[in-house]
């Protein structure tokens, strides 16, 4: 009788402990397959803003087909974008909302192109950029270890911000066409307004585009002083992680476990 009544606790013992390790197994699971489900969204973002950015324009790819090339790509980034913030429900949402409104309207311009349309059409693509520049720095800056992840975020959002501020100088030369004085003939506005946001982030310079009005200027000076900060705080931010992680891992190793 004592035996069983030994066997029937032991069994109520390890039922708990069982359905315990699996629930910890399967959140495990769950929680290398988002990551890898990020990193892999992450990485083909990225790739995207590079190919975008400077592969095709350098190929000239966007001069025969400036309309494939500006909504097609635009569009994919905007969808890429979105599906990097799936593990946070919040962020996805805003995400997915300013990415749709802004590819819709955008597609609705090679029917009417009218300015009022092409006006909604650089200031939604800016919103959406916008929120996908928080969802990389929502990756970047989250807790845990400085990963290869961390830094392909960081090198996504720097481009991001480079598209966000060419959207904004084409906002201005919407509503002011003499707020920039083009010296080159034949580029596509695509090319021009990147390359010249490139420039002004990285505070290189670019010579097709000159502002001549004064929130042009301001705009430039602005892009300056964020790429450079951006570097700045970036670093310092990814340095002082890594030794809080680092310093946590060696604090925990160090603590005794008590026995049972």
């Amino acid at each position: 009788m004592q035996q069983h009544h030994d066997a029937h606790i032991r069994v109520m013992t390890e039922v708990p402990l069982v359905a315990k390790e699996s629930l910890m197994h399967l959140k495990t699971r769950d929680l290398l397959t988002h990551s890898w489900q990020s990193q892999a969204n992450l990485s083909f973002f990225l790739f995207l803003l590079v190919v975008v950015a400077f592969v095709l324009p350098a190929i000239g790819f966007e001069k025969s087909n400036l309309p494939i090339y500006a909504d097609v790509a635009f569009s994919i980034i905007l969808v890429v974008g979105a599906a990097i913030a799936w593990e946070n429900r919040t962020l996805f949402a805003l995400t997915s909302v300013a990415s749709i409104v802004a590819i819709v309207v955008r597609w609705a311009t090679l029917w009417t192109r009218t300015n009022p349309l092409m006006l909604w059409r650089a200031s939604t693509g800016l919103a959406a950029i916008l929120m996908i520049t928080v969802v990389l720095l929502w990756q970047v800056f989250r807790s845990g270890p400085v990963t290869a992840m961390r830094l392909q975020g960081a090198l996504a959002a720097y481009l991001a911000l480079g598209f966000g501020w060419a959207h904004a100088y084409h906002i201005v030369a919407l509503l002011d066409p003499g707020a920039f004085n083009a010296t080159e003939s034949g580029v596509s506005a695509v090319t021009s307004w990147v390359n010249y946001s490139f420039g002004m982030l990285t505070t290189v310079g670019y010579q097709g585009i000159l502002p001549v009005h004064p929130v042009a200027h301001t705009l430039g000076s602005g892009e300056a002083v964020t790429g450079q900060l951006y570097l700045a705080v970036l670093v310092a931010r990814l340095v002082s992680m890594q030794v809080s992680y680092a310093r946590k891992g060696a604090d925990e190793s160090s603590t005794p476990t008590s026995s049972a």
